[in-house]
């Protein structure tokens, strides 16, 4: 029968755990799927400004074409235009890398990595930044076909260079690399046909026919003569038709990009014009967005404890609710039966009594007869004695089972201290007892029958505690709360602590005379007054002390008594 209800317990305990465990098991799911969810968003971050870049290179292979004429851009001027980019995009470096690996031109600061690295892997990021490489192609704009011509913006070569930067077309014409495209003979005509006047299209055939054979293919042949017919042949145009002439670098095209499909990839090495585009852009705006959606995951990870947590206590209020109501009815029951107890056991002491006032009537009736011996006089004096300890004992009984209904009223409380006190002369004088009664004047509010018994039941458990020639004080104060606090002190042993809260249950005493009723009855009494009773620490002896007693506003004062 024990088990029955531990099993109980156990079974509640393991629904709590459960539902404990569920709740942790729903916060960590949710802190899973933020953290998948902040990871995509990065990714997709991450995607977005690699897309960003390769619109970037793909604007700016239009700036390179805007600049050029016939496909041919001035290193000085395709710089130029990169830096004035930089300054005004989120672009912090850029660098043009032709089909064989070689810089073209730059702007910006130096990149974090190498470019063989980067064109190895294709993206490197540090914290601050991050650097792309796109492959596109630099054709001669729109103008141009499929097979247009590679742009190289490389300076003009020096003498004996072999592609370096040259002061004049005449250093340019006298470049021994020159040899395999025209003769030197036909490079003196070519330098003779320059002038202001615009050139004819018997002209531009004329200057194409001082090229050796097959070294200008049909289509830069056409765009030669779109570009020369009607502009005259100044040393600029000199220049930007020899290095149209030249073709693009020697090497073979860069491998296909994992990102780049093949049909895609095949047709900017059949333009010719296949380069390499590495552009590093800071990451300021990426790191941002990162903070703020960790900051926004925390709030929903925060929201989610939050109600986690609220979810909990309203299961344990709940559990705890559920309880204090099982409690409650097993209270109500065992109420009622104490009820009926009670009724039973006042029932019992009214019948009790009757006969027991009869026993002490007849006793008293022998003892006061004539002629009555001294032994039978005594043995009943004896039983007069006992009835009336046991009728004491029976009305305290009743005051504990009688149910406990207060009609506060004013009450002088030194007053009633006082006239207490003469109630117990005849016990102070039989053990040569002190009384005294210190504090101020008070009036308060309280039951005056209930409150006497109160007083009464400590005075006369401090009389019996006390030694002969002891002592008992009844200390009076006003408090914060405007309550009263009554204390009765005496310096006898005193009330060890583990028994200080035992005293007030029924039938628990320290003395050997007393019931264990009295201390009950003030309990009792207090509760039904909102009091706090209790048994606290005095030094020498024990203390009682009754708190929360209800002031009468309209009287306190200040007069010591003793």
């Amino acid at each position: 029968m024990k088990s029955a209800p531990k099993g109980g317990e156990n079974i509640l305990a393991m629904r709590r755990n459960l539902t404990y465990a569920l709740l942790a098991v729903i916060w960590l799911a949710v802190a899973g799927w933020q953290t998948l969810e902040h990871q995509r968003m990065l990714e997709f971050a991450r995607k977005s400004l690699a897309s960003r870049a390769h619109d970037l290179s793909a604007a700016l292979s239009v700036v390179i074409r805007s600049q050029g004429r016939i496909a041919i851009i001035p290193k000085p001027r395709l710089e130029a235009a990169l830096r004035e980019l930089t300054n005004a995009t989120e672009l912090r470096s850029v660098m043009l890398l032709n089909a064989t690996g070689e810089v073209v031109a730059s702007a910006g600061p130096p990149m974090v990595v190498d470019t063989n690295t980067l064109l190895r892997t294709h993206e490197y990021w540090t914290r601050d930044a991050a650097s792309f490489a796109n492959l596109v192609a630099l054709g001669p704009g729109t103008e141009g076909s499929a097979n247009s011509p590679a742009i190289l913006p490389l300076d003009l070569p020096h003498n004996g260079d072999e592609r370096g930067g040259a002061r004049s077309a005449q250093d340019f014409l006298n470049s021994p690399f020159l040899d395999p495209l025209i003769s030197e003979a036909n490079r003196r005509t070519l330098l003779g046909m320059m002038g202001d006047a615009p050139l004819s299209g018997e002209q531009v055939d004329t200057i194409l026919g001082l090229f050796r054979e097959d070294s200008i293919n049909e289509h830069r042949a056409e765009t030669l003569r779109r570009t020369l017919v009607g502009r005259p042949l100044t040393e600029e145009m000199l220049k930007d038709l020899l290095m149209m002439a030249l073709g693009p670098p020697p090497g073979p095209p860069p491998e296909q990009p994992p990102w780049m499909n093949k049909p895609e990839y095949e047709r900017l090495v059949q333009e010719h014009g296949v380069h390499w585009f590495l552009v590093t852009i800071p990451t300021d705006a990426l790191r941002a967005m990162e903070a703020a959606d960790l900051r926004l995951r925390g709030i929903v990870l925060g929201g989610t404890l939050l109600a986690c947590l609220a979810l909990a206590l309203a299961w344990r209020a709940f559990r705890r609710s559920s309880e204090l109501e099982i409690q409650l009815v097993r209270a109500g029951e065992i109420s009622t039966r104490l009820r009926e107890l009670n009724v039973t056991a006042a029932g019992l002491v009214h019948e009790t009594k009757n006969p027991l006032n009869l026993i002490r009537g007849m006793s008293q009736m022998i003892g006061r007869g004539q002629g009555v011996p001294d032994a039978v006089r005594e043995t009943a004096a004896k039983i007069t004695e006992e009835a009336d300890r046991v009728a004491g004992r029976l009305n305290q009984f009743l005051a504990y089972a009688r149910p406990v209904e207060p009609a506060p009223k004013r009450i002088d409380l030194g007053a009633l201290v006082q006239s207490v006190f003469e109630v117990l002369a005849i016990d102070r004088e039989e053990k040569s007892v002190s009384f005294a009664l210190t504090g101020p004047k008070l009036f308060v509010l309280a039951d005056e029958d209930m409150l006497r018994q109160t007083l009464f039941n400590l005075l006369i458990n401090a009389v019996e505690a006390v030694a002969d020639g002891g002592r008992v004080e009844v200390r009076l104060a006003a408090e914060a709360n405007r309550t009263a606090r009554m204390e009765v002190r005496d310096n006898g042993p005193g009330v060890p602590e583990k028994d200080r809260e035992e005293v007030f249950r029924p039938y628990v005493t320290t003395s050997e005379q007393g019931t264990g009723l009295g201390l009950a009855v003030v309990r009792q009494i207090a509760l039904a007054h909102h009091w706090v009773v209790a048994c606290e620490s005095g030094g020498d002896g024990a203390v009682f002390a009754v708190r929360g007693i209800a002031l009468d506003q309209s009287g306190t004062g200040g007069l010591e008594r003793d």
